[in-house]
């Protein structure tokens, strides 16, 4: 062997020890595989008051019904007469459980009258007297009656409109009285109107009983199947099991209706989870206030892990001496309810620590904390065989204390993430907006490559059509 093959030699053995003195490499933990069982999502409650502008549906209803009525009523005997009835056009407004339709109009009569018939010369009779004729709004102003109809509206479980419209009143404005043969004419001619307008009644429950919402219901359901992205915390997924509607209330030109709709939503990390289910028939109503949702959320560790090393990193300690400064830190997998920590360090000695700890969640406080973290066996082992000053309850106790998370910070991120989501345009002419007023998490369970929270929030939404 020549001097500088021995030279090389030594300096490899050399640098082999010093590093081998100077970092710390144990073992990682090992991951067993022990899922826990997590409780059944309950169904979450959503309330969602509804907003819909009848004004076009009035004017469609409004150009349907005719314009122009007429009839008659021809006798021999007694009074004879004919009418024309135009309307003008139908207001609408909306009071309590109902709809009132209400429109002016014009009429014009003529009437005549026979005081005396005979049917010896033709069955249709003939007056034995000269008839005596009379009119009011021919050949003058018409006269004016006002015409009142009050429509219920309900909606049937495959979302069609159902309607039930009775006339009102029918009330002559501008009397037309015949003093020549002590003829009130406007008597006659409301009991004919009410005969012609009550046959309205069919026409403006077709009309009404055509409107479908069944399409833009499935519309509203698809977009709640659809995954929305909460941009850095995930995809939202509602999940929407059942929807029922209250009744409706009108005021004036706007119908207010309650939906509530039943779901098991949740927040993924990818927006994978989609399931477009068909949308189901109306289910019974049963009124609630706001929503009062409980999410589901499965995140990966990479996102605690990088909260944990915002609290750890660049922090440093001293044992007798030796100064120990912490890097990244990082979930490295769970088992049994606990999870394992990788912590990085530089100082004195640098290398690897892990540490295992059961995280537990004080629903109170909205935090977590690891309270009985120490050094994994593995970990303890390296440090006893090799740097046993390192075993030290100073970096396991500050570590634990560095390792409890306030997540109150976050969750009024997320709130704030999801008020942003709730307040959009569905669709053209549809509208969502609400609040999230609460939002804290209910439970906290580690699983071996993931971390599930349950959330539950308390808000409000409504729709706008």
């Amino acid at each position: 062997m020549n001097f500088k093959t021995s030279s090389f030699i030594i300096t490899t053995i050399f640098f082999t020890i010093l590093y081998s003195c100077g970092t710390i490499r144990p073992e990682s933990p090992v991951n067993i595989i022990s899922e826990e069982d997590i409780p059944a999502q309950p169904i979450s409650s959503i309330k969602l008051p509804i907003k819909v502008n009848l004004a076009p549906y009035f004017k469609e209803t409004d150009e349907s019904i005719p314009l122009k009525f007429t009839g008659k009523e021809q006798q021999c005997e007694g009074v004879s007469f004919s009418y024309k009835f135009l309307r003008s056009p139908i207001t609408f407004k909306g009071v309590g459980n109902k709809l009132l339709f209400d429109v002016d109009g014009k009429y014009a009569l003529r009437v005549n009258y026979c005081a005396q018939c005979t049917g010896i010369f033709n069955e249709a009779g003939n007056c034995l007297v000269p008839r005596i004729y009379a009119s009011c709004g021919v050949d003058e102003p018409m006269r004016t009656v006002h015409v009142g109809y009050a429509t219920s509206i309900g909606v049937s479980k495959n979302y069609k409109l159902t309607s039930n419209t009775k006339l009102r009143k029918v009330k002559t404005l501008s009397p037309c009285e015949m003093t020549m043969f002590s003829y009130d004419a406007s008597k006659t001619l409301e009991e004919e109107l009410t005969i012609a307008l009550q046959d309205v009644e069919k026409d403006i429950d077709s009309e009404i009983e055509a409107i479908d919402l069944k399409p833009t219901m499935e519309e509203v359901w698809e977009i709640l199947c659809l995954p929305t992205d909460l941009e850095g915390y995930g995809f939202l997924s509602m999940h929407p099991k059942d929807i029922s509607l209250s009744k409706i209330h009108f005021k004036g030109d706007t119908a207010y209706v309650n939906a509530l709709l039943h779901a098991s939503p949740n927040i993924t990390l990818n927006n994978k989870d989609t399931l477009i289910t068909k949308l189901p028939p109306l289910s019974e109503f049963k009124n609630q206030d706001g929503f009062d949702i409980t999410m589901d959320i499965n995140a990966k560790y990479d996102s605690l892990s990088s909260m944990l090393s915002s609290n750890i990193k660049g922090k440093s300690i001293d044992i007798n001496g030796n100064e120990v400064i912490f890097g990244d830190i990082n979930i490295h997998g769970a088992a049994n309810k606990k999870v394992n920590l990788r912590v990085d360090f530089t100082g004195k000695k640098k290398g690897t620590l892990y540490l295992t700890g059961t995280p537990i969640f004080h629903r109170a406080k909205q935090n977590i904390s690891f309270p009985d973290l120490n050094f994994d066996v593995k970990t303890k082992h390296a440090l006893l065989k090799s740097a046993k000053w390192l075993y030290n309850k100073k970096i396991t106790n500050m570590i634990r204390d560095l390792a409890s998370m306030d997540l109150k910070p976050y969750l009024d991120s997320l709130k704030g993430s999801l008020n942003e989501n709730i307040n959009m345009e569905l669709d053209e002419g549809i509208f969502m907006s609400g609040k999230v007023n609460d939002i804290k998490i209910g439970s906290i369970i580690p699983l071996e490559n993931k971390l599930f929270l349950r959330f539950h929030s308390l808000g409000e939404l409504k729709l706008t059509m």
